[in-house]
């Protein structure tokens, strides 16, 4: 286990207080909390709950290589966020339409709350550009952007730090949303 120790206390102003001593985590606290995380999800998620996908990754040489990685899916999200007793809900979502009245993308901004009012917000898209969404129903491509904003927002909030099964499918369209385009920063 890892022992910490603070040797010198930040100066603060208090007019500022950027630093404030109740906001710096006991390490062993912080340890214990993280086990009983993995704990939770070993004994709550079963096989059901991950996708197995192949992503290259770079081994030790440099080289790239097919590995085979697990990625928790909507229902482990789902039966983490009961357990934390997480509230989501959605703040925003726009919908781009072909000429035709399909939906050719979908933006989805979702905010997941803790009991004790901790919030994060957290947003995501579909566009049917993406590969295998082509051919897909106008509400997949929907419920997708639904999907990944409110996964991603109950893994921020509860800080499991994980990217789930359904956005590993979404890197290819960064390039090529509208939602994207319209933003200069």
């Amino acid at each position: 286990m890892v022992k910490a120790e603070i040797i010198e206390s930040p100066e603060v102003s208090k007019e500022t207080e950027l630093i404030a001593t109740d906001n710096v985590p006991n390490v062993d606290v912080a340890i214990e909390q993280w086990d009983a995380y993995q704990k939770l999800c070993k004994g709550l998620l079963n096989e059901t709950d991950y996708q197995e996908i192949i992503v290259k990754e770079k081994d030790e040489n440099g080289n790239y290589v097919k590995v085979k990685r697990h990625f928790k899916k909507k229902s482990a999200w789902q039966k983490l966020s009961r357990a934390f007793n997480v509230d989501t809900h959605i703040v925003d979502r726009d919908i781009e339409r072909t000429k035709m009245g399909r939906v050719r993308e979908a933006y989805y901004c979702v905010r997941a709350t803790l009991p004790n009012g901790r919030s994060v917000e957290s947003d995501a898209l579909c566009s049917r550009s993406e590969k295998g969404k082509d051919k897909v129903s106008d509400h997949t491509i929907m419920s997708t952007a639904k999907t990944r904003a409110t996964n991603r927002a109950i893994a921020e909030l509860i800080g499991a730090g994980e990217v789930s099964a359904e956005e590993m499918s979404a890197e290819r369209i960064v390039n090529q949303s509208k939602f994207l385009k319209e933003d200069n920063s």
